[in-house]
This record gives C-alpha cells, sequence and structure tokens, in this order.
C-alpha cells in the first residue's frame, strides 16, 4: 500500500491565503508610516525655512545698521532680502512675503507666517500665524 503523504509536497490554499492576509496588513502599515514620515519632513523644512529666515532677516537687519548711514527703517531690510531664493529653491511662496508677513510652502505643506517689522533695536522676525 502507497502512503499518499509521503509524497506531498508545496503549501496549501489555506497557508497561501493567510501570508496574503498578512502581507496586505503589513503593506498597507507600512504605505500609512510613509505618508506620515513624508509630512513630518515637509513640515521640519518648513520650520527650517522659517529659522533661515530669521537668519537671514538678522543678517541683513545688521549689515544696515553697521552700513554708512546706519539703519533707517524697515524697507532698508526689506529692499536688500531677496526672499525668493533666501531660503532655497525647494520653497515657494503662493502669498508673497511684504513687511507684514506671508505665506511659505515647502513640498505639499504651506504655513502662513507674520513678520514683525524691524525697529533701530530689533531685527525682523518671522512666525507662523
Amino acid at each position: 500500500m502507497r502512503s499518499f503523504i509521503k509524497n506531498r509536497q508545496g503549501f496549501t490554499l489555506i497557508e497561501i491565503m493567510a501570508v496574503l492576509v498578512i502581507m496586505g496588513v503589513m503593506g498597507s502599515v507600512a504605505v500609512s508610516k510613509i505618508n506620515d514620515i513624508s509630512g513630518t519632513a515637509e513640515f521640519r523644512a518648513l520650520e527650517t525655512g522659517i529659522s533661515e529666515l530669521n537668519a537671514r532677516e538678522m543678517l541683513y537687519w545688521t549689515n544696515a545698521k553697521f552700513a554708512p548711514g546706519g539703519w533707517n527703517s524697515d524697507d532698508d531690510v526689506l529692499n536688500y532680502v531677496d526672499y525668493n531664493t533666501v531660503v532655497g529653491s525647494e520653497y515657494f511662496w503662493p502669498v508673497a512675503p511684504d513687511a507684514n508677513g506671508g505665506t511659505l510652502g515647502f513640498g505639499s505643506r504651506t504655513i502662513p507666517l507674520t513678520r514683525t517689522i524691524s525697529t533701530n533695536t530689533t531685527a525682523a522676525r518671522w512666525a507662523p500665524t
């Protein structure tokens, strides 16, 4: 008498289906994590862009203070700063920057910003609205 169990090889349909279900669940979790990471990276890039704006404002304000004739008004700083290139080519301005603020964008995210004007004693400051 022959034994049929001895010659059987491969996986059953139930085993294959179980593996596919497990892989599907793992794939959906991975996709949601990738989306979270991507959104977080864009948010961090916007925070970095704001820090760069503030550093450049301080630099240009300081240059205006030490220029011949000294600091006159916030317009001195505004006319000196090229906001389209100051934070990098990956950033964009859906609402153009001016003395009161603007909207900075990176990737698919944007953030409205306010700008406090510079005075004789302090540089301008950018902050999220």
